[in-house]
């Protein structure tokens, strides 16, 4: 498949679910680049978040400066199923989905990598699901 395929595959995704390219590639590969059935990943994985009973999501309004200090703390609280973070423009940069398996010290890496490429005059939304 040439990278123009992929490309408008990853896309249609991004539109439709509002999600990075990132994630847009990750379940595109998963499903062996086959659009349809990658909708369908993602569509159950919404369904489960908001069926999940026991829990809620919460939504945060961030500055660029504050943001990875705002992760940080919401890790710390504990209680986090997934935590997703956006742009101004409300295109996914970041989804953690969490489970009890998962150690800060995990994430810690990937939260410095994101303080680095954040601008710092911009607002985030931080999308935050927890389990009761």
């Amino acid at each position: 498949m040439e990278d123009r395929e992929k490309l408008v595959k990853m896309d249609l995704l991004r539109s439709r679910f509002n999600i990075s390219y990132a994630r847009a590639r990750e379940v595109l590969e998963a499903n062996d680049w086959d659009t349809v059935l990658a909708a369908i990943q993602l569509e159950r994985e919404q369904e489960e978040v908001q069926a999940e009973p026991g829990g809620f999501t919460e939504e945060l309004k961030v500055s660029g400066k504050d943001l990875v200090e705002t992760l940080k703390r919401i890790l710390h609280e504990g209680n986090v199923n997934r935590i997703i973070v956006r742009d101004p423009k409300g295109v996914e940069i970041l989804n953690l989905p969490l489970t009890g398996a998962v150690v800060f010290t995990l994430i810690l890496p990937v939260l410095t990598a994101l303080g680095t490429v954040v601008a710092l005059a911009m607002d985030y939304t931080v999308v935050v699901e927890r389990r009761y």
